[in-house]
């Protein structure tokens, strides 16, 4: 398994278990690499020191429990991204945000935004849609997909992430034109810096396959997932993810450790990456 891959494991690792062991040694067994040489080639791959990037995974997982449990006092915040006390959140989370978390309305935005954004997600709020949430049982699946990076307004990055997977899919034998397609949305831009925010492209695959160390591959368990239809631009998406996590608040569940996950009802090459045609979906904590 080559470097990128190994990297890519070990951040998902890190955001699925952000309460467990995160130090050098133990993301370096995951890396099954040295630990000597894995703080190296982290920082080589992601341009963030190992410490670095576990703080920032902590500290954005503490914020995204906070916006989805307006009602969850910060020491148990603390414990559960893995900062143990109240003192070590707020330390942190100023350190990174600049202002305490106590002091936080859990709804503005914590990093900076993309130019011109807001504006433009007012406008199309004015005469989108409303958009209903409903619940949905999904079966386990296995992903094969290629991390593209920050693809905001940048249809080029998707459409050559797009052309690198089915290259490899199809190198493998695997026919992903009759696969389910699905996008993977681990990082929210309002926590996340814009130049860190990951996006994982990928197609379902037999749960058998082996491919050969090639792609890098994640389960999302069978579950109950909350989601809502989106037809249009990649604002119109970005109003999905507001409609979404807008329901958590009152809805008595909380959002299970997975990544938003874009289920393609077309393929967006079919559309010329500029209109979707989807479901942005959450899965649930089980009750």
């Amino acid at each position: 398994m080559d470097w990128p891959l190994r990297i890519a494991r070990v951040i998902d690792h890190a955001r699925a278990r952000p309460d467990g062991d995160l130090s050098v040694e133990a993301l370096a067994r995951v890396a099954h690499a040295s630990p000597f040489h894995f703080g190296r080639m982290f920082k080589g791959q992601t341009g963030e020191t190992v410490n670095r990037f576990v703080r920032r995974v902590r500290v954005e997982k503490a914020a995204e429990l906070m916006r989805s449990r307006p009602d969850l006092p910060l020491a148990e915040v603390a414990v559960a991204v893995g900062l143990g006390a109240l003192s070590n959140l707020s330390r942190v989370f100023k350190q990174v945000y600049g202002v305490a978390p106590s002091r936080w309305d859990r709804r503005s935005r914590l990093s900076p935004g993309i130019e011109g954004l807001d504006d433009m997600l007012a406008a199309l709020r004015a005469d989108a849609p409303t958009l209903h949430p409903r619940l949905v049982a999904r079966p386990r699946l296995r992903v094969a997909y290629v991390r593209v990076p920050t693809p905001f307004f940048d249809d080029a990055v998707l459409a050559a992430g797009f052309a690198e997977l089915t290259a490899t899919l199809a190198g493998q034998g695997v026919d992903w034109r009759a696969r389910p397609m699905i996008g993977m949305s681990w990082d929210n831009p309002d926590t996340t810096p814009i130049a860190q925010v990951r996006f994982d492209l990928g197609f379902v695959v037999p749960a058998g396959f082996d491919l050969h160390g090639v792609l890098a591959t994640v389960a999302l368990p069978a579950a109950r997932w909350v989601q809502v239809a989106v037809r249009g631009g990649k604002g119109h998406i970005a109003l999905g993810w507001e409609a979404l996590y807008g329901w958590f608040p009152g809805s008595g569940r909380e959002p299970a450790d997975l990544p938003g996950v874009k289920f393609f009802r077309r393929r967006p090459d079919a559309l010329g990456w500029a209109d979707y045609d989807l479901d942005c979906a959450i899965a649930l904590r089980p009750q």
